[in-house]
């Protein structure tokens, strides 16, 4: 039985949830060389409480458990604000002293960190190879890269756990947890859950065997992300020749575009294959793809989530860069549709040089961080953007530096450039009421100019280079 049976429903922006999701075909992952084992290293399953408690009455009642075993030092440290500057504390890179907030498991007694990955647990999803159990692996692979050369800064403990704002059934706040190669960002408000969103997971080694059982049991084998893999692969195998060719982009990618730093920053113009061209067989295999991130969420969210993406495919676009096989460093993919955005890119190896590992981001045009701070549908919001700054000229050329104009001088501020596809080009902080830009390297095109004034969230003006 699924742990999660009477749930809040997720607020879909006026959406309208269909009685009964469109038939999906779900397909296998990966096969394994050893069938998994459930963690044992992990908090053990909640019972059902009774009728009428809700998923966030169930992830509430474990954050305040977690609290209770906590001292007042550390509730200091795990209570944080929810504003635009704490949602975005969190990214794929190993745990340093600046880069994440909260809590550090390895720094919790056993019995808190029990009652801390409760919470973690009761947040996300219950389906097998994804969700909580995916968290747990992803952790694990953590330890593999400890023990084969990594060092201090990879293994199962250096994972840490935030809340921000007060968690309860009636006021907005978010759970950040994450480490390398995992954040998890769940915002809440009013009882429902509001954002599943951003989600970033990686891993190196692509597959590995256990050989202690801090996180799950030894001398098993898992591969993490084998279901986003097999799930991606299969949708760019069911096109044919030439929509390859039309999916296919010249850029290449050796990472996610709307990674750490890519808050709001969605293209403009979606590109690839229109999912709206594709038969009904090819695109039940672009949601099938899309589901093991959905998944990770919990299992109300993941379906109520899905059924919206789902709906939303004759505006969805796939495409893909290098040889689709996801067997090369460079090889990418992306989903982008009026709402959901997953990435996923092949890397070359850190520890395990002569490989592959995996970087993946989940986003969600309106729902990032709850559909508060940095979230855009419709692409920039000039209007947002004009009471801040303004840039001419526009249209401008290549000879012609591109100049900044602040409505009020900044004590600190950053412009990033990027082109319509997301890829960054160049970015530099400032001081002051004005900044030109040079644009002098630039092709004809569409380019996005996004500006963050004295920590403030990033605003975005278009302009064309002819």
């Amino acid at each position: 039985m699924k742990r999660l049976l009477f749930l809040a429903p997720i607020l879909l922006s006026g959406a309208t949830l269909p009685q009964k999701l469109a038939p999906v075909a779900d397909l296998p992952a990966t096969a394994r060389r050893t069938a998994m084992a459930a963690p044992t290293a992990q908090p053990v399953a909640r019972s059902l409480g009774p009728q009428g408690t809700t998923a966030v009455d169930d992830v509430v009642t474990a954050a305040n458990a977690f609290i209770a075993t906590l001292s007042a030092t550390q509730q200091a440290t795990l209570l944080q604000e929810f504003n635009s500057t704490t949602v975005t504390k969190w990214t794929n890179l190993p745990v340093n002293a600046t880069n994440r907030i909260g809590l550090r498991l390895d720094a919790l007694t056993a019995a808190q960190q029990t009652a801390a990955l409760a919470v973690v647990q009761a947040a996300t999803g219950t389906t097998a190879n994804d969700g909580f159990n995916e968290i747990q692996q992803i952790r694990a692979a953590d330890d593999n890269l400890a023990a084969n050369g990594g060092g201090s800064t990879y293994g199962s403990g250096v994972y840490l756990i935030a809340f921000l704002g007060t968690p309860s059934t009636t006021g907005t706040w978010m759970l950040q947890f994450g480490g390398h190669h995992l954040a998890t960002n769940i915002t809440y408000g009013n009882g429902a859950v509001t954002g599943a969103t951003p989600k970033f997971e990686g891993v190196e080694p692509l597959s590995f065997t256990t050989t202690n059982s801090n996180v799950l049991p030894a001398g098993n084998t898992y591969a993490p992300m084998s279901n986003e893999a097999s799930t991606m692969l299969a949708m760019l195998n069911g096109l044919t020749t030439a929509q390859k060719t039309t999916a296919k982009l010249s850029q290449t990618f050796n990472d996610v575009v709307l990674g750490p730093n890519g808050n709001g920053q969605f293209p403009t113009t979606k590109v690839g294959m229109p999912v709206s061209s594709l038969t009904a067989d090819q695109q039940a295999l672009v949601v099938a793809a899309m589901k093991p991130w959905v998944q990770d969420s919990d299992d109300a969210t993941a379906a109520a989530l899905l059924s919206t993406y789902t709906n939303q495919l004759a505006s969805t676009y796939i495409a893909y860069s290098g040889t689709g096989n996801f067997t090369t460093e460079g090889d990418y993919v992306r989903i982008d549709g009026p709402n959901v955005w997953i990435e996923f890119a092949c890397q070359g190896g850190i520890v395990y040089r002569n490989q592959i590992h995996y970087h993946t981001v989940w986003r969600d045009h309106a729902r990032d961080y709850g559909g508060n701070f940095y979230t855009t549908v419709t692409g920039t919001k000039a209007a947002a953007a004009s009471q801040i700054f303004s840039v001419y000229p526009n249209p401008s050329s290549p000879d012609k530096a591109l100049h900044v104009q602040l409505t009020s001088a900044a004590k600190v501020a950053t412009y990033t450039l990027r082109n319509v596809l997301g890829q960054l080009v160049t970015t530099k902080s400032f001081k002051g009421n004005a900044v030109e830009v040079s644009i002098a390297s630039l092709k004809a095109g569409t380019y996005l100019l996004s500006l963050e004034v004295d920590g403030n969230a990033p605003v975005t003006h278009r302009f064309v280079v002819q």
